[in-house]
């Protein structure tokens, strides 16, 4: 059983007891932030005692207490929770270890809940009804403290079965993840400026470009055989009734309803089917129209009115999302509440402007500064398989203007819209070759014949043969061992009966950018926290992280200084898993009133 905890005295003993040793650690608020709300109970379990602590009944609250806490490794499942509230409270060094790091160290990326890792890891089922109880109330049930308990002592036996597991390596990718999760707080904390005038002007005109497209469509299909154009069902059902077996036998399904896919990029190679075996026909012409479609409509539904939306929320037209530190298999980011990973670079879509990213701006008197890692895929791949003319291609010259110069059958000048336009289309090539697309998949994409595509295949493995064979020596890893070792010393498990190639050669190379990213957002916060602790960078915040670009808000007077820290703790970042690498030419990006204006 545990003890309850009602008095400053107490607490202070337990926490002696504890000292630095680590410590399941499990908060009830009575709100899940602490703008609007208290922590009312916290519980701890070591393994072998246990407490509830009651804040209410405390002299001075968690905030009078927080700072107790300074010593101890407190383990907990969702950090960016526990510590936003050590933080708000004025203890922001509080040690907190998220054991679902620790999983994903071990394991690879995803999105659980502790109930689910529960189930899964240990194999217990957890009640969840007092969750949603009132934890403000005077006096809490015994149910109520039970649960709140049974969290930390759940939580502590997910830390000693995953560490059970971990060797040094699994430690150091562990720190890692927690590293990052001050920052990403102040990124969803500070939210991204949206100039909705603006936005919604542009809306307006993405609504006229479809109407457009739906007249292009109309104009080879009628409402007659399909009614509803925004209907994936029933364009399935036209493509199955007009199109021949050999070419709805190829087309992608969807895994629920078995029905033809219709997400652009599936009519985007459907149509490139076509123009291989007979050309550019008014079947194309339709994929094309109705991809374009899609795609406009995808704009207007993820980042029109749904963006103008999340802006007005908290009254201040900042967008504030989740940042989901390891979610994919790869541990790559992602972003929900809206997902900012999502907003695209600029397309033009039947002339229209499609620029989210302008009207994503500073405030009056401030500016945007932001750094990408230029290539950093192939740069990582490079460093990965030890391939060292890949290593010089993307470091002192263009991998995707070598790529072009093979298809176009001559040099390209990539500053005319030609070149641009075939080397963007030769990125599609090299990044398929090392995902592990063979010449079928390669010529779809392309709208060129297999033989082709196999001799921009072939040129890619004769120039650089080590990046090549590296998704085999990858393979031949999981074959051994069940996992893929990350260049950060986490692994990333694979089932050993299903060994596919392109998650082979997409993984590695993946975790590699994200542990980039990941040395370079803490390095970054460390940085701006101890400007700040000097009184410089005081209006300086951290926005936003999206793919491989880190983005700040800075006083105009106070931007290049910033673009200068960023800029090294970018370096350093990558030089912390790379040592002794090429630096040059690695972050692009530069200083802006819109995040598509940063020069």
């Amino acid at each position: 059983m545990y003890r309850m905890i009602t008095d400053l005295a107490g607490l202070q003993q337990y926490l002696a007891y504890i000292g630095d040793r680590p410590c399941a650690l499990d908060f009830e608020t009575t709100s899940l932030r602490p703008s609007d709300g208290r922590v009312r109970l916290v519980s701890l379990y070591d393994g072998v005692e246990g407490a509830v602590v009651d804040f209410d009944a405390i002299t001075g609250g968690f905030e009078g207490c927080a700072l107790l806490f300074h010593q101890g490794e407190w383990i907990v499942f969702n950090s960016g929770f526990e510590l936003r509230w050590f933080i708000a409270a004025g203890a922001p060094d509080t040690n907190c270890r998220d054991v679902g790091f620790l999983r994903r160290a071990i394991v690879g990326g995803g999105q659980f809940s502790l109930k689910m890792v529960v189930k899964w890891d240990l194999d217990r089922e957890m009640d969840k009804t007092e969750q949603a109880s009132n934890w403000g109330d005077r006096y809490l049930t015994q149910s109520q403290l039970d649960y709140a308990y049974k969290d930390a002592v759940d939580t502590w036996d997910l830390y000693q079965h995953w560490l059970d597991q971990a060797d040094e390596n699994h430690l150091r990718a562990w720190r890692m993840f927690d590293d990052m999760v001050p920052a990403v707080i102040e990124m969803e904390d500070t939210g991204m400026l949206v100039d909705i005038p603006r936005h919604r002007l542009m809306t307006v005109r993405w609504d006229r470009a479809q109407d457009r497209l739906c007249s292009k469509v109309r104009e080879v299909v009628s409402t007659d055989d399909v009614a509803n154009i925004n209907s994936d069902a029933q364009w399935s059902d036209f493509f199955l009734k007009h199109l021949p077996d050999q070419v709805v036998t190829t087309w992608p399904r969807t895994e629920k309803s078995n029905l033809l896919s219709m997400q652009s990029k599936v009519l985007n190679n459907i149509a490139g089917q076509f123009v291989q075996a007979a050309g550019e026909n008014p079947l194309t012409t339709l994929l094309d129209c109705l991809r374009d479609y899609k795609r406009i409509t995808k704009y207007i539904t993820s980042f029109g009115e749904p963006l103008i939306t999340s802006a007005s929320k908290h009254g201040d037209s900042r967008v504030r999302c989740r940042f989901n530190i390891g979610a994919a298999k790869t541990c790559r980011f992602s972003s929900s509440g809206p997902n900012l990973q999502q907003i695209p670079r600029d397309l033009k879509l039947l002339g229209e402007d499609t620029s989210v990213r302008a009207s994503f701006v500073a405030p009056h008197g401030s500016v945007l500064v932001s750094l990408d890692y230029s290539g950093i895929e192939l740069r990582v791949l490079a460093l990965l398989a030890e391939d060292q003319q890949l290593l010089e291609d993307v470091v002192y010259g263009d991998v995707h203007s070598e790529v072009a110069a093979v298809i176009a059958g001559q040099a390209i000048d990539k500053s005319t819209p030609e070149g641009k336009a075939a080397r963007t289309a030769a990125k599609g090539v090299s990044f398929g070759i090392i995902y592990g697309s063979a010449a079928a998949g390669l010529a779809v994409n392309m709208r060129t014949s297999s033989n082709k595509a196999q001799k921009y295949i072939d040129f890619w493995a004769d120039r650089y043969p080590r990046a090549f064979a590296y998704r085999s020596k990858i393979m031949a890893m999981v074959a051994d061992t069940g996992y893929i070792r990350c260049v950060d010393g986490g692994t990333i498990k694979m089932d050993k009966r299903k060994i596919d190639l392109p998650k082979c050669a997409n993984y590695p190379v993946q975790r590699a950018a994200l542990s980039v990213m990941a040395h370079a957002i803490a390095r970054h916060k460390r940085s701006l926290d101890a400007a700040r602790a000097r009184g410089e960078h005081t209006r300086t915040k951290l926005l936003s992280t999206i793919h491989d670009a880190l983005i700040d808000e800075a006083l105009r007077d106070d931007a290049q200084s910033c673009l200068e820290m960023m800029q090294q703790n970018m370096i350093d970042g990558y030089l912390d898993l790379f040592p002794g690498a090429p630096s040059e030419r690695l972050v692009e990006g530069g200083i802006g009133k819109s995040w598509a204006t940063l020069e």
